[in-house]
């Protein structure tokens, strides 16, 4: 299993926690959970995404 570093988050200003992302292997589910993850982090959300070292994400997420 890979464990990205979080993806397009920022500090936690709001003190809303954080949420974690679980998905890829293609990018049909990893694309909709990058694009959900930019949303919750404009939110003042942390947010890591979780994927395998195999899929996609491997090669997309920083």
């Amino acid at each position: 299993m890979m464990i990205a570093a979080s993806h397009a988050a920022r500090p936690s200003a709001a003190g809303r926690g954080g949420v974690v992302i679980a998905g890829g292997g293609t990018g049909g589910h990893l694309y909709p959970g990058l694009a959900l993850a930019d949303a919750l982090a404009e939110q003042g959300f942390d947010v890591t995404f979780v994927g395998t070292a195999s899929g996609i994400e491997a090669r997309v997420v920083p």
